[in-house]
């Protein structure tokens, strides 16, 4: 082989060799940004289907679809209260239906992003999927393959809008905006080994879509199994292990029979039983008959078959049972908690760079004062551990509804006890 061409050579394997170290190398950006104290702002206003988002007359530009309800002055003021960032939940579903002006409701976003750094808020933008109903197809299930779906066009498609947006974000200042890929994935939860799950894999596919384009933007990862304790200590995230722009999300609604109890939407046990005490230890013999018997007289009042009836009865006392057994309080809130932390040491993850994404409960369904409670035991959790948090959620134009927290959407002012609860000004 002549030298020159065997020079030519060298060159040449150097060059790959230094483009796959640096490829290879850790990233040099600055850390994530220092989110702290956060609230979300919910999905939609006002719940909307495709057909009715399709027609002619639906005003798109108004998206997120609080945009225009919510003036700066309000903002601003929601800020004063102590919240230094915002996770904006935006729902993807919308940039898959057809005919639809995808860059139009990117710039929506954009300007809703701007809107909130404007008003001294970080902002992380949450691609906040939740699973497809007949008249909201394209959700989670068909992202993701779960539900009975196959991964398919649904995936490809959510990793396009991945890099769209992350492309549109990194435009922004990088110590404080984020983008969390996926909210709440419903994976592997018939997964009995970590080596047959699907979610590490579709996780890194999505992390590699921001990452081609947007190097140094900061991103928000989660475990499976819809994002709680439970998937995040499942996950093994030493494959992100040098990238200092990642943050860890870990949603929290434990004791689940309590935050999630009496959803008009839901139709299992917990449906049946609000207003349940706190902690667990309250519910004698007696509270526990009391209880049952009010279950039965909702289950009367909306089940008409006397099978079904009975078989909600019997379901109904093992929910409040398996809630008892328990032992639900702040100690077992706490350990949670102290799980994660764990976790986050095992792998060499500073705590600055977890955070508890949700937490909160559905108001209505909840004994008076026991949200705040319970609120303000995982709220003290998260501060102890170093994590930061985000209060689900604030429900910006209908005082007191379902789990938000505003009691005045005039001002954006936080009811007074969840205010306490959230150390709040």
């Amino acid at each position: 082989m002549p030298f020159s061409s065997t020079v030519g050579r060298l060159v040449r394997v150097f060059a790959a060799s230094l483009l796959a170290a640096v490829l290879a190398a850790p990233l040099a950006a600055a850390e994530a940004p220092a989110f702290r104290r956060g609230i979300n702002f919910e999905l939609w206003q006002t719940w909307t289907g495709r057909d009715a988002f399709l027609a002619p007359g639906y005003d798109r530009s108004n998206f997120p679809d609080w945009s225009k309800a919510v003036p700066d002055e309000r903002l601003a003021a929601l800020r004063r209260q102590g919240f230094d960032f915002v996770r904006l939940n935006v729902d993807p579903s919308p940039f898959f239906w057809e005919d639809l002006e995808t860059e139009r409701l990117l710039d929506g976003v954009m300007r809703a992003t701007k809107r909130l750094l404007a008003a001294d808020f970080r902002v992380i933008v949450d691609l906040h999927l939740v699973p497809e109903t007949s008249d909201r197809p394209q959700g989670l299930h068909w992202v993701l393959g779960t539900g009975g779906m196959r991964v398919g066009e649904g995936f490809s498609r959510h990793l396009g809008l991945v890099r769209t947006v992350a492309n549109r974000l990194k435009t922004l200042p990088g110590d404080r905006v984020a983008l969390e890929l996926l909210n709440e994935p419903d994976q592997d939860w018939n997964s009995h080994l970590a080596l047959t799950d699907r979610w590490p894999g579709q996780l890194a596919a999505l992390y590699g879509a921001a990452r081609r384009v947007a190097p140094d933007l900061a991103l928000v990862l989660s475990g499976a199994r819809g994002g709680g304790v439970e998937g995040l200590l499942r996950l093994d995230p030493s494959r992100f292990s040098g990238d200092e722009r990642v943050i860890w999300s870990v949603h929290a609604y434990e004791p689940m029979a309590l935050t999630h109890a009496g959803l008009p939407w839901e139709t299992g046990p917990a449906h049946f039983l609000p207003g349940m005490p706190f902690p667990a230890a309250k519910i004698d013999a007696a509270a526990r008959t009391a209880i049952l018997a009010d279950a039965k007289a909702r289950i009367d009042a909306e089940i008409a078959d006397p099978q079904a009836r009975a078989a909600m009865e019997t379901e109904v006392a093992a929910h409040l049972d398996k809630y008892v057994a328990a032992s639900a309080s702040a100690a077992t809130i706490e350990a949670e908690f102290a799980k994660v932390a764990d976790w986050a040491k095992v792998h060499g993850i500073p705590p600055r760079r977890i955070l508890l994404g949700e937490f909160g409960g559905y108001g209505p369904g909840m004994a008076p004062g026991v949200r705040a409670e319970v609120v303000g035991i995982a709220r003290r959790a998260a501060e102890k551990a170093g994590f930061a948090w985000a209060i689900y959620t604030a429900e910006l134009t209908r005082p007191n509804h379902s789990f938000g927290i505003v009691d005045d959407p005039a001002t954006l002012r936080v009811e007074a006890g969840m205010a306490r609860a959230l150390g709040l000004k």
